[in-house]
């Protein structure tokens, strides 16, 4: 999980910065919708969490780690991606905003 500090010395401060804390905070506990963009421009609707139990795989099974943990990018945010079923990452900056629903 990103702190404020990391936030901050990426360039996101106040409000937005306030907002990816608290999608962090709700990821952990169910799934998210929210919105970010995407390296083309395109904005991006995701659900995502981090909660492990709601990670399901298209085969049904619930998703299991391999190997050790890859050490987090500091300017991404990873999230699995409940519609793709795959984690997935978004760079910081790019994070528009939680969707409400």
């Amino acid at each position: 999980m990103k702190t404020k500090e990391q936030l901050v010395n990426l360039g996101i401060e106040g409000f937005k910065a306030d907002e990816i804390m608290l999608l962090q905070e709700k990821m952990m506990e169910k799934a998210v919708k929210f919105q970010f963009r995407k390296k083309s421009g395109e904005v991006r609707d995701a659900v995502g969490t981090r909660k492990r139990e709601l990670m399901i795989l298209p085969n049904g099974e619930l998703w299991e780690p391999k190997g050790p943990q890859k050490p987090e990018c500091p300017t991404t945010i990873g999230y699995f991606d409940l519609e793709k079923q795959m984690w997935r990452s978004f760079i910081c900056t790019e994070f528009i905003g939680l969707v409400e629903g």
